[in-house]
């Protein structure tokens, strides 16, 4: 008797113990992931990526079991997501309506900013210094001094034309040696040929010494900055130009949609790299998307001579992780943990290792 109690107390805590490893199993959560650059990254058979080494802080914290399933398209995973195939997804989603009617979305962890890739323009150097040179900023500077040169120039002809007739003529001629007197001291060439002898004059004189020193300089300073800056820009300066260029982006996003708000017409593409390379090929003139996914993939394929990437600030993405509806709790269970992580030091680690700063 005896043993045979002992037999069924061995039997219920083999039979306990099986349930509790299948009740386990079953509980491993499916999480979807897909190629998504810097955020997941699938090369060479190993998984790494923001969302990636944020999560595995995560599920560590919470002692969570689960196991990856890769997609080769984000369409795909939110089907099963939807299905409750899988019962969660780190791929970077932002929350629309849709998304919202349809999954539970945990606190974001990233805030992304539309990016614009464009090309970087080669010139020749010569041809390049000619349209800086000639550039309204610059030309409009000119105008400013010239105009100022010309009011002080016919004021001094004006104070010396009876008492100094050789060296300041009567009429326009007159006017025209005020004005190459102020040109030629402005650039402190001083080439003594005309020298003011009214006391008037020489007042005139030492104002415009004063003024035109600091005015060469300002003009000098303004040169320099317009050359330097032009040397650098590329095509596309701002959001603005959009709508005058032939503009790429990933059907369905929320970039696209930014530009459909700003009725600025643009060519669909199925991944970013598509629209880089399209950019690159110069098929398109600009590629809109994450701006962090679009300086990795020109960081990682080494195109920083070939292209920029220009932040717009016309579209702020806050990243989540969803689950599907019949998972609230584990959105629960996540949230707290997410927050720590993103509020750490730790978390600024993990975005520099994929070359992205804290602040971006």
């Amino acid at each position: 008797m005896k043993r045979l109690l002992l037999i069924l107390l061995f039997f219920c805590c083999f039979l306990s113990f099986c349930l509790a490893s299948h009740h386990q199993a079953e509980h491993k959560l499916k999480v979807g992931i897909a190629y998504s650059p810097p955020y997941i990254l699938t090369e060479k058979g190993k998984i790494s990526g923001i969302s990636v080494d944020l999560w595995t802080l995560i599920s560590d914290t919470l002692k969570l079991a689960y196991e990856y399933k890769l997609y080769n398209s984000r369409d795909s995973l939110m089907r099963d997501l939807s299905k409750g195939i899988i019962d969660l997804t780190i791929l970077p989603l932002t929350a629309t309506s849709e998304r919202l009617a349809k999954f539970r979305l945990s606190i974001p962890f990233f805030i992304s900013n539309m990016g614009i890739a464009t090309r970087i323009e080669k010139q020749s150097p010569y041809l390049q210094l000619l349209k800086n040179i000639f550039s309204w900023k610059i030309i409009r500077s000119m105008l400013f001094i010239l105009l100022i040169a010309t009011i002080f120039a016919f004021f001094l002809w004006l104070a010396e034309r009876k008492a100094n007739p050789k060296e300041f003529r009567p009429g326009i001629k007159g006017v025209s040696d005020g004005i190459w007197w102020a040109f030629v001291t402005m650039t402190t060439v001083g080439y003594g040929d005309k020298i003011p002898k009214t006391r008037i004059g020489r007042i005139l004189a030492i104002l415009w010494m004063f003024f035109a020193i600091g005015m060469f300089f300002i003009a000098s300073g303004v040169v320099s900055s317009e050359l330097t800056v032009r040397k650098l820009q590329s095509q596309i300066k701002n959001s603005d130009d959009l709508s005058s260029c032939k503009v790429g982006a990933v059907d369905k996003t929320g970039y696209a949609e930014t530009l459909k708000r700003h009725n600025i017409l643009y060519l669909p593409f199925l991944s970013p790299w598509d629209g880089l390379t399209s950019v690159y090929s110069g098929f398109t003139d600009a590629f809109v998307y994450d701006q962090a996914t679009l300086q990795y993939l020109v960081d990682r394929y080494k195109l920083k001579n070939k292209i920029v990437i220009i932040p717009s600030g016309l579209n702020l993405q806050y990243f989540s992780f969803m689950t599907s509806k019949n998972n609230p709790e584990v959105i629960e269970r996540i949230n707290p943990a997410l927050l720590n992580v993103i509020d750490s030091d730790v978390w600024g680690t993990i975005l520099s290792k994929y070359g992205i700063d804290r602040k971006h």
